[in-house]
């Protein structure tokens, strides 16, 4: 899934900055909707038609918005003294976003004695895409979009997003006109699941990604990749799989279409490693469009692998592992947190197969990288999700040895598996498991526990993960020899 990780929310912001300003263009241009009717003068109470029967922050319609997002039909003069007349209410936030209380009016309430029947049906297009467009512009301005405020502005979304009687809106069913509305509603929607998956609170975000994979507006690849992220995050394993399967051929395709090979051996040639800087991107034999495809591959297969371990499809998760984590290390290189989490990812896989050597091999080869970056400073959420990784295999590396005894070897191309051991014994370089302690354990995820709090918040999953990762290396330390 996403982890919440700082490089994937970048790469996705900048997927869609060309889609976003296209809609900018269509839905915000006058000259691209219908006329006003002459026979029925638009209010601010048919505006506010299309909102929930929810709060509304007062500043989605305020004048700077309406002069930013013209509503045609609609003067800001005539919406700030209509909105003046209206009673307004005062939501105190939880604290999440630590900011003053947010002053509402409720839509429901001005709305209520509005005839709907007197609107056109390009009437009503015109208001939904004026009402997306404010709260997408709402969104957008709000840093950070968590707590009250984005649950707020998500009932309005959800007003817009699904039709009454529950139907969501798709293109395929909408005219040539409604295309505008949907397009803005969609990007609207994805603020609230981009935001929603990025505080943790899965389960909220994933009827939001649904919708939208449903509306028939929605990217394939991206929008299904986030719905996939989103259905791991929920535990949802077997239906994860199912999204992401049919997401991983569309990318594979798209790679194998421009002459690029995703299966196998995918990452640089001994030859390129001596000749570029050692830690990478490899990337001189490619294009950036290349590099994005490549990316992207990888990305999926990261989410796929996920939902694989959930299913314990361990052997099946390793392999596709080996071929993100070569393509990675092509497009992005060593020092970047996306490679160095597919390494431990690949790790952890490993481990729970007992090839200890094998796996703290690729954690010594991620953690010689972390240790170069400033991640802490720089991509504090990034630095969370290594330092989580780490604690999670060193853990489970501790209680599997104490337990179980050494862990296995397996054969190497034609060297058999005592042969391999044999060669770990005497002339092997990476770290030896056997090492670790509980006392090791323990310091590794309590600095996991404190970057995540840091970074994500006390409620976060992955703050929660780490202080029940820390219970568990606090109680193998008491109860071990």
């Amino acid at each position: 899934m996403n982890d919440g990780a700082s490089f994937q929310a970048d790469a996705r912001e900048d997927a869609r900055i060309y889609q976003a300003a296209r809609d900018l263009h269509i839905t915000y241009q006058q000259g691209d909707l219908p006329a006003a009717g002459a026979e029925t003068p638009l209010t601010l109470a048919h505006l506010l038609s299309c909102f929930a029967d929810a709060p509304l922050p007062v500043y989605v319609l305020s004048p700077e918005a309406l002069a930013a997002v013209p509503v045609p039909g609609l003067t800001a003069e005539r919406v700030a003294a209509e909105l003046r007349a209206l009673p307004s209410l005062t939501v105190d936030p939880d604290g999440t976003a630590g900011g003053p209380p947010i002053v509402c009016v409720q839509p429901g309430e001005a709305a209520s004695g509005t005839p709907s029947g007197e609107l056109t049906d390009d009437m009503r297009m015109r208001l939904r895409a004026g009402a997306a467009a404010l709260l997408d512009r709402a969104m957008l301005r709000s840093r950070p979009l968590e707590g009250t405020l984005l649950d707020l502005l998500a009932a309005h979304v959800r007003a817009l997003l699904w039709h009454p009687g529950g139907e969501p809106v798709r293109t395929s069913a909408a005219r040539d006109s409604d295309l505008a509305a949907v397009s803005v509603t969609i990007a609207a929607a994805r603020r609230v699941r981009d935001a929603y998956e990025g505080c943790g609170r899965y389960d909220e975000g994933l009827p939001f990604a649904v919708r939208i994979v449903q509306s028939g507006a929605a990217s394939p690849v991206t929008d299904g990749l986030v719905l996939g992220q989103l259905h791991v995050g929920c535990g949802d394993f077997d239906e994860a799989e199912a999204v992401l399967r049919p997401v991983l051929a569309l990318v594979e395709q798209e790679a194998t279409g421009r002459g690029l090979t995703v299966a196998g051996l995918t990452g640089p040639s001994i030859a390129e490693i001596f000749r570029d800087n050692s830690p990478g991107p490899y990337t001189s034999r490619l294009t950036a469009v290349d590099c994005e495809v490549l990316a992207q591959v990888a990305a999926v297969q990261h989410t796929l692998c996920d939902a694989l371990y959930g299913l314990r499809r361990y052997p099946e998760c390793e392999r596709l592992l080996r071929t993100a984590v070569g393509l990675r290390l092509r497009v992005l290189g060593a020092a970047h947190p996306a490679w160095m989490l597919t390494q431990l990812r690949r790790a952890r896989v490993l481990g729970r197969q007992r090839l200890w050597r094998e796996a703290m091999g690729f954690v010594h080869d991620a953690l010689v990288h972390r240790d170069r970056a400033e991640l802490d400073r720089d991509r504090p959420r990034d630095a969370a999700l290594l330092r989580l990784a780490h604690a999670e295999v060193t853990v489970e590396a501790v209680r599997s040895l104490q337990e179980e005894g050494a862990g296995r070897s397996r054969g190497v191309g034609m060297f058999p598996a005592p042969v391999v051991r044999l060669l770990d014994r005497t002339v092997g370089g990476n770290p030896q498991p056997e090492k670790l302690t509980w006392d090791d354990a323990r310091r590794l995820v309590e600095e996991a526990a404190s970057s995540c709090e840091r970074a994500f918040g006390p409620t976060h999953p992955h703050t929660r993960a780490a202080r029940s990762l820390r219970d568990r290396a606090v109680q193998g330390n008491e109860t071990g020899p």
